[in-house]
């Protein structure tokens, strides 16, 4: 046996004696030749030579670490020095410094214009209760906050509102899903739910926009360029009212990764910077002195972007620089827990529902060294 791990040894460093740095025997390294030992061992213990070919397996290996090699030096070119933000868990996070000049561009000032007008906040929060064997339901609920003058004026909400997705279609939203979206949401529960949320605040926006003769401004949460959701040229197109769209995103990679975000963080007062142009122009912009900075796309708005962005700063209250018309449409959108259990016990007694017992399939399958739950 000890002949045996010699051998194998000796293979490995035979394979990867290549002439390496001590700069570049990274973690990548480390798993090829894991790998290798991995599948030597494997090949070993239990005698698969005959039925999988470790020789494929072993170039395969070679492959990626060759490619390793070619693209090491064109990544310590780009991050070499840079600033950096490490992932925590996935959450999104702020970085307390400034990023490198951002080079181009400028911050300019945020003037409040100081002209009454409505502000319409609208955020909108889905659940997964729960799944059959050929589709799954979800609950829904949205909420709009208006706001004029600085100061919360009212608010009402719709739902919760129970959906079911199969593949006869969808009941529940206000438009039916076909194609290629209700595919889509019947493969993955948490794109399910943005098509779910994008549908409700579409019909909202649209009704906000269209059904009211008086100038407002609208906001939606989140980003109106997102590949995932879908709005109608009409949101985009000036008519006679004068009303602006507004999306504020919270999370947005523009936003840490932009270098603008460091001009206009550093900007002693309310600024705002142009990141592209276009029939929906996108934006870095902070409310408030001492705000942080969020990622807007403006549409109905060229033209007098900066007398729009004024209208905001005086009409609305801000915490952190955001807006308070949004803050408060979330948490009037969001389930609790209790709200969570009531649903699912409706569901029971309403349809007669016969539980079925469960178990943790990740725990089941991946054991309990796996870190991802």
């Amino acid at each position: 046996m000890l002949q045996l791990r010699n051998l194998v040894e000796g293979l490995c460093l035979k394979l990867f004696s290549l002439g390496y740095h001590a700069h570049v025997a990274s973690a990548q390294h480390l798993i090829a030749l894991t790998g290798i030992l991995v599948l030597r061992n494997m090949n070993t213990q239990l005698n698969v030579s005959t039925t999988v070919n470790m020789e494929a397996l072993n170039l395969l290996a070679m492959e990626f670490k060759r490619r390793f090699e070619l693209s090491d030096e064109v990544i310590h070119e780009r991050l070499m020095g840079r600033r950096f933000v490490f992932n925590r868990d996935g959450k999104d996070t702020y970085p307390f410094e400034d990023w490198e000049d951002g080079g181009l561009g400028e911050a300019i000032p945020m003037v409040a214009l100081q002209e009454p007008i409505t502000i319409a906040s609208t955020d909108s929060s889905c659940i997964l209760l729960g799944e059959t064997s050929d589709g799954a339901v979800y609950a829904v609920r949205a909420a709009v906050c208006f706001s004029s003058g600085g100061v919360v004026q009212g608010y009402f909400r719709i739902g919760p509102i129970i959906v079911h997705l199969s593949p006869k279609g969808a009941c529940g939203l206000p438009t039916q899903l076909e194609g290629y979206e209700l595919r889509v949401a019947l493969s993955d529960h948490l794109i399910a739910e943005r098509i779910i949320r994008n549908t409700m605040e579409r019909r909202i926006l649209s009704s906000l926009l269209d059904s009211f003769s008086q100038k407002m401004i609208v906001m939606a949460d989140g980003s109106l360029k997102h590949p995932l959701d879908s709005y109608p040229d009409s949101f985009f197109t000036e008519d006679a009212t004068g009303s602006s769209l507004i999306g504020f995103s919270k999370s947005s990679a523009m936003i840490s990764t932009n270098k603008l975000s460091a001009l206009v963080s550093r900007s002693g007062g309310a600024a705002y910077s142009v990141v592209e142009d276009g029939p929906v122009q996108t934006i870095i912009a902070k409310f408030a002195r001492d705000g942080l900075v969020f990622r807007l796309d403006v549409a109905r708005g060229h033209g007098r972007l900066a007398p729009l962005l004024g209208s905001v700063l005086y009409n609305d209250g801000f915490s952190a620089g955001y807006p308070e018309s949004l803050r408060v449409a979330h948490h009037l959108s969001v389930f609790s827990r209790s709200e969570d259990m009531a649903l699912k016990a409706y569901l029971t007694n309403r349809h007669s529902l016969k539980h079925m017992h469960t178990f943790h399939l990740r725990r089941v399958t991946l054991g309990g060294l796996s870190n991802s739950g």
